[in-house]
């Protein structure tokens, strides 16, 4: 089993969450923090696509193993078109990406127009890559979103502020690191540690 692991990203957000989700195995983990990294483009049709050119890319460049994750969101009472999808923090076709405040504004008012209260689902696209060695799957991680925001926010992970978890009643960003820990090993970790443990790179 992978006993170090980079993940493909700058944000402490993503990375918490990944070593929150990991914790029960043990794996040493670092982010790109501090890094002049290779510009990789997300232009792929998927999140999928997104999560293997960034893991590939990072891995060649590092000559280690890297995990990268790119995230789509759906709502339950949004028609097809309206979806974000892969777009999460492009909102109403801009080429540019926006910001915590913008994002979290945005899908605050989203959710209002679909009542109190709304059900939807993250889809996590996770490839592993080796240099040229790839292994890849898609964690489903359903979520309860609410019109009304927290007064705290996780930089890096603005919708935090408005998704309650479901077992415990508390928005997530209001939780502590060791809550976070708990609930990211019950929304993803069980399927990403059977992942990893199945990888022999």
């Amino acid at each position: 089993m992978i006993k170090e692991l980079i993940i493909g990203t700058t944000n402490p957000a993503k990375t918490n969450q990944v070593r929150g989700a990991l914790l029960p195995l043990n794996i040493q983990i670092s982010d790109l923090s501090g890094i002049n990294l290779p510009d990789v483009k997300e232009d792929g049709q998927t999140a999928q696509e997104n999560a293997r050119k960034k893991a590939e890319s990072y891995s060649k460049f590092l000559n280690k193993t890297v995990l990268s994750m790119d995230n789509s969101l759906f709502f339950d009472d949004l028609p097809s078109e309206k979806q974000p999808g892969i777009f999460v923090r492009r909102i109403n076709g801009q080429t540019d990406r926006c910001n915590d405040s913008e994002m979290l504004n945005h899908y605050v008012n989203l959710v209002s127009k679909l009542g109190e209260q709304t059900k939807g689902r993250w889809e996590f696209a996770v490839c592993i890559a080796n240099g040229d060695k790839i292994s890849e799957t898609t964690l489903i991680s359903p979520r309860i979103f609410t019109k009304h925001p927290s007064p705290v926010m996780i930089p890096g992970f603005p919708l935090e502020s408005i998704q309650i978890d479901p077992d415990t009643g508390k928005y997530i960003s209001e939780m502590t690191q060791n809550e976070q820990d708990i609930f990211w090993q019950r929304a993803i970790g069980q399927k990403l540690q059977e992942f990893i443990k199945n990888i022999d790179f």
